[in-house]
């Protein structure tokens, strides 16, 4: 019922600005959600065929449940996916339902200090820039992928360890790009918002290009590092080392949801605990599936009290903090 009447408020003020319609359409969507019972680790969890196979049985079995009933949960549904197409891409990152956290503040503080993260150079999309403090200086790992129109077979370089010198007191930082055949000594100039580096040649790097993108820290391994980029699509790998020596790193291949889900996005990383969990057997010749995969949850969103703003929140409660 809740959701019908934001759905006929929604009608009634279709009239007004489109900021009253986005901020009723949030509302329906966080209602709908609430009589949904969904959960923050919900959006990722695969529907099982034992739960196919009751919520059949409790269809058929339920002769008594009223059109009414049905009526109001359809309502509830149709509230949420008409919030999902009112709200637009800035509308759905920007909703704040709370005020900021402390945590939240501290992190987005911490973040808007730091050169560190992946960086994403237009002159090879396909390609990234790892740049990482290291001692009193930095190191970048650099690879400019492989270009689409490359022969088949080609095989992507990766250049590690490659020194960083930062300026005291200056937002420039230099490069040697000898490795690669360029120039050395080359200076960029960090933005203020520590967002951007503008070299001589007018080639702007951007930090973080794909919202999720970066150096986390796990406080099980304070050493280490979770360094988490965009493969192709909706599909992600992250370079995991629990020791911070470079030769100690693996790579896990994961998938996230859509970055616009409320109020976190999950990812999926496959292959990464090292134990496998298996489905029941749910008859004589079915197959029982294993797979190692966990699913955290990734947050912008500065209000939320679980998941702190720049976070990946685990089911154990691991969090991971981007610097």
């Amino acid at each position: 019922l809740a959701s019908l009447l934001c759905i006929k408020q929604i009608v009634i003020i279709k009239k007004s600005t489109m900021m009253t319609l986005n901020k009723m359409a949030a509302t329906c969507a966080l209602m709908g959600l609430v009589l949904g019972g969904v959960t923050g680790f919900s959006s990722q969890h695969p529907v099982t065929r034992t739960s196919a196979a009751k919520t059949s049985q409790l269809m058929m079995s339920s002769s008594s449940q009223s059109r009414r009933e049905i009526l109001s949960n359809v309502a509830s549904v149709a509230a949420v996916g008409l919030s999902a197409l009112v709200l637009g891409p800035n509308d759905a990152v920007a909703f704040q339902p709370g005020p900021v956290t402390a945590q939240s503040a501290a992190n987005k503080a911490a973040y808007a200090e730091s050169y560190q993260g992946v960086w994403s150079d237009p002159n090879h999309p396909e390609g990234y820039r790892v740049i990482m403090a290291s001692g009193k200086g930095a190191t970048m790992t650099l690879s400019d992928g492989v270009a689409k129109d490359a022969p088949e077979g080609t095989e992507e370089k990766t250049y590690k360890n490659i020194p960083v010198t930062i300026k005291d007191g200056s937002n420039e930082l230099a490069f040697d790009f000898s490795f690669k055949g360029g120039p050395k000594a080359v200076l960029g100039t960090l933005s203020d918002d520590r967002q951007s580096i503008t070299f001589p040649d007018g080639n702007t790097w951007t930090k973080n290009a794909n919202k999720y993108d970066g150096i986390y820290k796990d406080p099980k391994y304070p050493n280490g590092y979770r360094i988490v980029r965009k493969f192709k699509s909706q599909k992600f790998i992250t370079e995991v080392n629990d020791t911070g020596n470079p030769k100690d790193s693996r790579f896990v291949m994961g998938q996230h949801a859509s970055l616009f889900s409320i109020p976190t996005a999950g990812f999926t990383f496959y292959d990464y605990t090292g134990k496998e969990t298996c489905s029941a057997k749910l008859c004589r010749t079915c197959e029982v599936v294993c797979k190692d995969e966990v699913v955290g949850q990734f947050s912008l969103q500065e209000s939320n009290t679980v998941f702190p703003y720049g976070t990946i929140t685990f089911p154990d409660k691991t969090v991971w903090t981007r610097i």
